[in-house]
């Protein structure tokens, strides 16, 4: 039970809220609804705090969607404020300082996830909108050291940490690519007037996705637990570990201030000129004007983080980012003449995204041929069937049934099979759930049936039509009611094989869903933002039900019930969805989108390829306007050599085992993006050599060495350390702005 004097302070500070409510509306704030409804929200959690107990799992969700929902009004009415905010504190004060939450899932816990979850939900944004390549690195060891800072570190509580900070940083990254492909290839739609790209709007398009999206792989995670998932045990293996390792805190905390210290220093010193060191040689224009000449996208980028990410990216995929860059700056040098000029006009040039796009499409090809390589073929399953017929001594194994039935079991086993799927049975467990959610998950073992996938689909369809289709709330936005109709049921499919390759390899890339968007185009005509949108919302879906997925099996490792992970990833996606996207909004604000700061590639790329089918729909060939005076069909052989070209490169790529994806990042972020990552791969390259490093089956490592551990320990605080002071500089600058 809370102590008297936290009720004391609890009611101080709503009677304040109160008070303030009450002079807000005194200076004729009278016709704001919103502070009405401050001022209630307030009166009851003062009452609640001086009477009522400790709030249940069922007044939190309660809580909750009532902060969501208020939340969620009040911006998209304009209404959004001081008064509002402060009820919505409130509210998050209220159910952070008055429950009282079980082991593992502790106060401490959710504290320090949220925290943690704040600088990696950054930093996801950051690396999406910098270099398209996102690794999460070091949420377990920042989440031991703030632990054990507070007592007892334990495994439990640190899986928790991850799961909230991840899953946080996940859904924010599903939605990423919506917003700048508007901003870049629409601006008049992105900033208006009306705008589209709102804060009211980033929630909505985060939230949808991620309240429908923890249920879509959830009935069949038993189908994945076999699976090696080699980028889950690392970390579960760091997880357990932390609590063993005393100087591992001591390691990370150097990176942290190394990395802090030098961010800080150059952000303070571009005070007075921003992004004057932002890359060398650009940085040295003061001293020697010649350097002024080259473009700040060329040179090496002033940003421990990237260096550091090389490192876990890998030195051959690096070598690949920066093959891809080679290709870039050469079209600069000999195109574009080694002109100064800003990385928006570069990445325009046609030649770059037609490169990319045939690298693009050699990737989509090879996972389709290795497809079809991996299905069983009827008699390699005789063969199988005969391997388990016969025993070593030839004698008769026969097929094992693990729950064997009598003859007369038989006719009563077929009917429960029929009432699996009929209304009345599901009308049944409907009931179940509604009656006491803790005793059926109890009795099903945490297994949900999977029809609750497909009424979740439907439901999600349902909203969609309505929300953007029928009864359209934001501007310039009509999504056509086929593409939910179409494209939801393909989700489940993407979702599904995308789950298999990120179990088994480690990576996670899925194709299927983007497959709606060509004959949406072609037939439909939709707009380009309806189509950015939808897709996006598709993939933020899919990235949803990946982190429920992943953490339970996180879970599985270091023993934590999936109940307890099902609720850290539910507080991680509150925090993507309304931090997450004040973040997004920040950047956009403050920096916008495509330029060197944050020249957004994949939004690029998937952008270029949507207007590509609207010219194809169109009999244009896209790109033509950068040639006038040129025939046609000059130019249509000349940028489809750029693609074959993209296309021969990434088959190469993919015949020697090497990341083609990696060279199409490297085509489409700057060139001093990836020299600088050519450090922490260098780091790599020789902590390999000096290991004698071994892969698996999956080409990831199953041990890692003390030597290997120590420089991921440090390259992590390097990462966290920028991370830090770059989410503060940039909320700092919108407020700034805002202001």
């Amino acid at each position: 039970m809370p102590t008297r004097s936290t009720r004391a302070l609890m009611a101080g500070m709503f009677l304040a809220g109160l008070i303030y409510g009450l002079f807000a509306m005194s200076t004729g704030r009278y016709d704001d609804p919103f502070v009405w409804l401050a001022i209630y929200i307030e009166l009851v959690l003062l009452v609640a705090s001086l009477t009522r107990k400790p709030p249940t799992k069922m007044d939190l969700v309660f809580l909750t969607l009532i902060m969501m929902t208020y939340t969620m009004a009040a911006s998209m009415l304009g209404l959004l404020s001081e008064v509002a905010i402060m009820a919505i504190a409130g509210i998050v004060l209220y159910a952070g300082i008055m429950t009282e939450p079980k082991f593992p899932l502790t106060k401490r816990a959710i504290i320090t996830g949220l925290v943690v979850g704040v600088i990696y939900t950054f930093l996801g944004i950051y690396l999406a909108l910098k270099i398209g390549v996102v690794y999460i690195v070091g949420a377990e060891m920042l989440g031991a050291i703030a632990l054990s800072a507070w007592g007892k570190y334990t495994k439990e509580e640190n899986t928790i940490v991850v799961a909230i900070s991840n899953s946080s940083a996940m859904i924010s990254i599903g939605v990423l690519i919506t917003f700048p492909a508007i901003a870049i290839f629409t601006p008049e739609i992105a900033y208006g007037p009306p705008a589209l790209i709102t804060y009211p709007f980033i929630v909505f398009v985060t939230g949808i996705s991620a309240i429908f999206g923890l249920l879509l792989l959830a009935p069949l995670r038993e189908r994945f637990e076999n699976e090696p998932w080699p980028q889950v045990r690392p970390q579960a293996e760091t997880i357990i570990s932390m609590g063993l390792d005393q100087t591992a805190k001591r390691t990370v905390l150097t990176g942290v201030a190394a990395s802090a210290a030098w961010v800080g220093a150059t952000k303070i010193a571009e005070a007075s000129d921003p992004g004057a060191l932002a890359a060398v040689p650009n940085a040295f224009k003061s001293i020697i004007p010649a350097a002024g000449a080259i473009p700040e996208w060329i040179g090496i980028t002033n940003s421990p983080l990237i260096a550091s990410i090389g490192f876990f990216v890998g030195w051959k995929r690096t070598l690949v980012i920066f093959a891809g860059s080679i290709a870039s700056m050469l079209i600069w040098i000999i195109l574009e003449g080694a002109q100064p000029i800003t990385y928006e006009e570069h990445l325009k040039r046609a030649e770059i995204l037609y490169l990319a796009i045939g690298v693009f499409v050699s990737i989509i090809v090879g996972d389709v041929l290795s497809s079809r390589k991996k299905e069983m073929k009827p008699e390699e399953f005789e063969e199988i069937v005969k391997a388990h017929s016969t025993g070593s001594e030839g004698e008769s194994e026969g097929i094992i049934i693990e729950t064997p039935h009598k003859a007369s079991e038989v006719p009563g086993l077929m009917r429960v099979k029929e009432a699996l799927f009929s209304i009345e049975a599901m009308q049944e467990e409907i009931r179940a759930m509604i009656a006491n959610p803790r005793a059926y998950i109890r009795d099903n073992r945490g297994q949900l049936p999977i029809w609750v996938t497909f009424i979740s689909l439907i439901l999600y369809a349902i909203f969609g039509i309505l929300i953007f289709s029928f009864v359209p709330i934001f501007p310039n936005l009509q999504i056509h009611w086929t593409l939910f109709v179409i494209g939801t049921p393909l989700v489940f499919v993407s979702a599904y094989f995308t789950a298999r390759a990120i179990c088994e390899t480690g990576m996670l890339a899925g194709y299927i869903s983007d497959m709606v968007a060509i004959p949406a185009i072609l037939l439909l005509h939709v707009s380009f933002q309806s189509i950015t949108v939808f897709m996006s919302m598709l993939g933020a879906l899919q990235d949803a039900a990946i982190a429920l997925l992943v953490h339970l099996k996180l879970g599985r490792f270091t023993g934590v019930r999936g109940r307890d992970i099902v609720k850290a990833v539910s507080i991680g996606m509150v925090l993507g969805t309304f931090v997450g996207s004040l973040m997004i909004y920040a950047i956009f604000t403050t920096y916008g989108f495509g330029g060197s700061d944050f020249p957004s590639p994949a939004a690029q790329l998937f952008g270029f390829l949507v207007l590509s089918l609207q010219g194809i729909g169109n009999l244009e060939l896209p790109g033509v306007n950068q040639f006038p005076g040129m025939p046609q069909e000059f130019i249509f052989f000349y940028l489809i050599a750029f693609t074959a070209v993209g296309f021969i490169a990434g088959r190469e790529l993919g015949k020697k085992g090497m990341s083609a994806m990696s060279l199409v990042v490297g085509v489409l972020i700057p060139p001093a993006t990836a020299v600088a990552m050519l450090f922490g791969a260098y780091i790599d390259y020789r902590v390999k050599k000096q290991d004698g490093f071994q892969p698996d089956s999956v080409g990831y490592e199953t041990t890692f060495s003390p030597l290997r551990k120590k420089m991921s320990r440090i390259l992590s605080g390097i990462v966290a350390g920028e991370a830090i002071v770059v989410v503060i500089w940039v909320i700092w600058s919108a407020i700034i702005l805002f202001a």
